[in-house]
């Protein structure tokens, strides 16, 4: 139901709109706007000067250009009621469109909107977010909308968090928006999200003043008090009428001599004055409930009045209180503040007294009791407990953090259950928010110290979570460390301290795969259902911990933790198993089916407008695309990433850039990458980050041909991953193929033998293919090496075969490339010129552009350079730009070709003239022209 004014048109369209051309223009620019995008005006003025007026004149203007046009206007009783303003906005519009919104959006829709009761999970503020996202959507479909916030200040903070996740996350949609603020109150975020324009209504001069007098109070002043009235109202218009009002009661014109009120507050009390006790008593209800239908406000006025209708009808009539299809407001703001501001202290209080027994809304009632009540109080303690979790049920997250924080406020401190028990309260609703530090404030040692042994139990890895994401690593291992101590006998704590150890470790070097399987021990001998979370969490970090080992990824594990995340009411998508299966998928080489769940879990956290899940889940699929040799689409994934990243950018995306840089021939870019993420990041670097950057840097040095310092570079990052007991290549960045070829170019060769073994035995143990066909390759490189061509082909031809299997198309060219390079020097050029073909189509496929180059080089070795051989026009032309210094990509752009073209035309141009590399092509030219 959209809220209604007792101005009407024909008022709005005479003497006071007359003189708001500017503002009417201002409107009128907003709606003709056709760029895309939401596009907003914000009015800024004082109390009374015409902001609604203009809404009014505004919503008219929009309807006459076929906007559909949506508006709420705030109130000071309705600040505390979640959703207020989102049911004003959209209960009408909902009506035909529900039923296509996503179920999850729907049910948080019907339940913010009190359509539906809340079950037994709460919905999250996000899904009422994005349910209005969709709505909003489907909307500006059909028809252009204007959304209309007036007093915006006052509308509920829930619809206002609703309807700013929808903005941010709108692009194209022909939506536009109009707001007021009064000058005393400052915008909220929302108006950060859009392009907005601001727009100050200025006071009205005196031909406007005289103008709205005679048309609303058929009153004439003669021009000396005319001028008088401007003056003391300083062109309010709603001052200027209450003053009129005040004139035409007297039953007379005043002289200039008469004394005016000196301000709007003293107009407006002494009007409020003149009233009976009656109308008194039901503008006063009206303006203290939060949404005052006649049914409740008849309910209130009961035993207060008479006849409570007469009432409620007397104020209507005197123009106090508006009504509009059952429900009733103060017909201006500042009669309702001025009316609740009449009652002293103490009928102040009996009055909300009154109301909290009336209202049914749980939420309102704790507002209500806290405002008739002082601190401390174990009743209304109660009551704000019981309405912070009905406001958080609905998605009215915000609301759900005022009144956590106000029941810890009005518990007695002797309560030490019921106080630990709402301070953590307190706490996991300010964490949702995003306030880290005010959910702090309510977490320390004597919180956990005075809680009965099944709550400390439940809200430890709550805790833990919020001091290490606050404090730090070590501030939460301490807590750990003083959990398990503490435990004593209580298995079920010692069962989920273990499994948040098996998580953060315990800060004193402890197992953490030892810690997963004793909290799982323990979980299994309960006699009781054991927390899901903790349970889920020690079987998730099992499993990484088995992928670490090198164990391959325990299925079992997985699915268990799987199945017990979804008796839970909601989490984090990123902590989801489904999701993290995604992550640990890549790492056992399925990237088929990592693509596809972490693609899952993306389209999940769009529909859940979960938005830090974002950069991480595109990170992990960057890097996912980037193993399997699909470099465009890794690029567009880590864009993604970057773009969407709050913060830190997260190791793994400077790695994968760094990786695409050197796969893709920018050498010099990717060690400048990681060299100043080394320097920025200094000695306090983590292991993993240390060992992902060197692994590029290993890289970099190894295609440049100095294999000495690629050598040093990864036996470091090699030496760290063993002490942290990783033994999987793909959690040490798949390291080992270089390091492998390094190792045999430096003569190296019983490391390298080593390292083959290592990878033989983990890849024949799990099935992997690809592990089995890099450490056959390796094994074969240090064969030829040694001398043994023979044994050497023979390891090199199963190596291919392996890599037949494999979804890392790059160890597949690398093995291709080993092969042809050892039959070249066991003469056998006809085999060897295949396996190099093969090698070269195979990079070129996937844009590996350095091992594209290696494998042009090795294939001039084995066909000798076509004497004469006849450039086409196209390889010329690249040819030309290869000899100027372009880079393949560069070049690409200039001939308006993909760079696999360009890779492809220029392996053709090194063949045909018997060059290796782009220096000799240069310097070919460069003869030729002499």
């Amino acid at each position: 139901m959209a809220w209604s004014i007792s101005v009407t048109m024909g008022d709005m369209r005479g003497a006071e709109w007359l003189a708001r051309s500017a503002e009417l223009a201002a409107v009128e620019r907003l709606l003709d706007d056709r760029d895309p995008g939401p596009r907003a005006l914000l009015m800024h003025g004082e109390p009374g000067i015409g902001k609604t007026t203009v809404c009014v004149a505004a919503m008219a203007a929009a309807r006459d250009r076929d906007f559909l046009v949506l508006a709420t206007r705030g109130s000071q009783s309705e600040t505390g009621l979640s959703f207020a303003g989102l049911t004003d906005l959209l209960d009408e519009a909902t009506d035909g469109l529900l039923h296509e919104l996503p179920e999850p959006q729907r049910i948080a829709l019907e339940v913010a909107l009190a359509r539906r009761m809340p079950g037994t999970a709460p919905v999250g503020q996000r899904e009422v977010g994005m349910a209005v996202l969709t709505m909003l959507r489907t909307l500006c479909a059909q028809r252009r909308v204007f959304v209309v916030l007036d007093d915006v200040s006052w509308v509920d903070s829930p619809t206002v968090e609703a309807l700013r996740f929808a903005l941010r996350r709108m692009r194209s949609e022909p939506i536009r928006l109009l707001g007021s603020v009064r000058l005393d109150q400052t915008p909220s975020q929302l108006w950060r999200e859009i392009t907005v324009d601001d727009l100050h209504l200025d006071p009205l001069d005196e031909r406007t003043i005289d103008q709205l007098l005679r048309t609303r109070l058929n009153l004439s002043l003669r021009p000396r008090v005319l001028r008088t009235l401007v003056r003391r109202t300083a062109g309010n218009p709603f001052w200027a009428l209450e003053v009129g009002r005040a004139i035409t009661r007297q039953h007379g014109e005043p002289t200039t001599d008469l004394p005016l009120p000196t301000s709007l507050t003293t107009v407006v009390n002494e009007r409020l004055a003149e009233l009976d006790m009656d109308t008194q008593a039901a503008l006063i209800a009206t303006s203290a409930l939060a949404y005052p239908t006649v049914s409740l406000t008849t309910r209130a006025l009961q035993g207060i009045v008479k006849d409570p209708l007469d009432a409620i009808d007397a104020a209507v009539t005197a123009g106090m209180v508006a009504e509009s299809s059952g429900r009733l407001r103060p017909a201006h703001p500042l009669l309702g503040y001025a009316a609740l501001e009449t009652l002293a202290p103490g009928g102040r209080a009996a009055l909300h007294r009154r109301l909290a027994t009336i209202v049914s809304d749980p939420e309102q009632r704790a507002r209500h009791m806290a405002i008739a009540a002082e601190p401390p109080d174990a009743e209304v303690a109660g009551v704000l407990d019981d309405g912070a979790t009905a406001a958080r049920t609905r998605g009215a997250t915000g609301a759900a953090a005022e009144l956590a924080e106000l029941a810890v406020e009005f518990t007695p401190a002797s309560a030490l259950v019921d106080l630990g028990r709402r301070r953590v309260a307190a706490a996991e609703v300010l964490y949702a928010l995003g306030e880290r530090e005010r959910a702090l404030q309510y977490i320390d040692e004597k919180d956990m110290a005075g809680m009965p042994p099944d709550l400390r139990r439940q809200n430890l890895p709550f805790l833990v979570e919020v001091i290490y994401w606050s404090r730090g690593p070590e501030a939460a291992q301490d807590m750990i460390r003083r959990a398990i101590a503490e435990a004593g006998d209580d298995t079920h704590l010692r069962a989920v301290a273990f499994a948040m150890a098996s998580d953060v470790g315990d800060g004193e070097g402890g197992d953490r795969e030892a810690y997963a399987t004793k909290a799982l021990e323990l979980f299994d001998g309960l006699d009781v259902e054991p927390d899901p979370a903790a349970l889920a969490s020690a079987l998730i970090h099992l499993t990484d911990t088995n992928i670490g080992a090198g164990r391959g990824m325990r299925e079992d594990l997985l699915s268990r933790a799987e199945q017990v995340q979804a008796t839970m009411p909601w989490m984090p998508i990123t902590a989801r198993a489904s999701t993290i299966r995604g992550y640990f998928l890549k790492t056992v080489d399925d990237l088929a089916g990592s693509r596809v769940v972490l693609g899952r879990a993306i389209k999940q956290a769009m529909d859940e407008g979960e938005d830090g899940a974002l950069s991480p889940l595109f990170g992990h699929l960057a890097l996912t695309e980037c193993w399997a040799g699909r470099y465009a689409e890794a690029g567009a994934a880590m864009d993604e990433a970057v773009r969407r990243a709050s913060g830190l950018i997260p190791a793994v995306l400077y790695a994968t850039d760094g990786l695409l840089r050197v796969l893709t021939g920018d050498l010099d870019g990717a060690q400048q990458l990681i060299e100043d993420q080394f320097n920025a990041e200094g000695p306090a670097i983590g292991f993993r980050k240390a060992i992902v950057y060197r692994q590029v840097l290993g890289a970099v040095a190894l295609l440049r041909g100095d294999d000495t310092t690629a050598v040093s570079v990864l036996t470091t990052a090699m030496d760290m991953a063993g002490a942290e007991g990783i033994r999987e290549p793909s959690r040490r960045q798949r390291l080992d193929s270089d390091l492998g070829q390094a190792l045999v170019n430096t003569g190296r060769l019983d490391e390298a033998q080593s390292l083959a073994d290592e990878l033989i035995d983990l890849g024949t143990r799990s099935a992997r293919p690809t592990l089995l066909g890099v450490g056959l390759r390796i094994q074969g490189l240090a064969e030829a090496a040694r001398g043994d061509l023979s044994s050497a082909a023979s390891t090199l031809d199963n190596a291919v075969a392996a890599h037949t299997q494999t979804q890392l198309p790059l160890e597949y060219g690398r093995t291709l490339l080993a092969q042809g390079q050892v039959l070249r020097r066991n003469k056998a050029k006809g085999e060897a010129r295949i396996a190099l073909e093969n090698a070269l189509a195979c990079f070129t496929a996937i844009g590996a552009t350095p091992f594209t180059e290696i494998a042009t080089t090795e294939l001039t070795r084995v066909q000798p350079a076509r004497s004469g051989g006849t450039l086409t026009k196209t390889e010329r032309k690249i040819a030309e730009l290869v000899a100027t210094g372009l880079t393949n990509r560069e070049v690409a752009a200039q001939l308006f070709a993909s760079v696999r073209t360009v890779e492809g035309h220029l392996a053709a141009v090194y063949r045909k003239l018997g060059v290796r590399s782009r220096t000799e092509l240069a310097r070919l030219l460069s003869d030729q022209e002499d």
